[in-house]
């Protein structure tokens, strides 16, 4: 699989404040993708204060182990999901955009939506 990533700031249509007090106009994220051949899938992560987790240690994170999440052989994306969980333990959001971008890509190779994949009903 080939990883690329991309750090991005949307901006909110209204100022949010939080409990601390703290009043936030945009939210930094994540976007991931990987793709295997024809296909790309996509997943995003947000920062979040609360966690400590930063758009800069998440892509830290990737640079520091990116031959890890390219070299897996895809054939299960839950199969995937253990082994980011193994890969970042320290950061759950970041192997969530990944498991994202991963059940997109599997969907996209499979030419299945993916509540199909997953066996449910889409309006439950």
């Amino acid at each position: 699989m080939i990883l690329n990533y991309k750090s991005i700031s949307t901006e909110f249509k209204h100022p949010f404040t939080i409990s601390n007090g703290r009043t936030k106009t945009n939210q930094p994220a994540l976007i991931v993708s990987l793709s295997l051949g024809r296909f790309t899938g996509f997943g995003e992560a947000p920062a979040i204060t609360y966690y400590n987790i930063t758009v800069e240690q998440m892509i830290a994170d990737l640079e520091a182990k990116k031959v890890f999440v390219e070299k897996f052989a895809l054939t299960d994306p839950e199969r995937y999901w253990h082994y980011l969980h193994h890969l970042f333990p320290q950061n759950p959001f970041l192997v969530c955009a990944l498991d994202m971008a991963c059940w997109d890509l599997f969907g996209k190779m499979k030419n299945q939506l993916l509540y199909k994949l997953w066996q449910t009903d889409m309006f439950q």
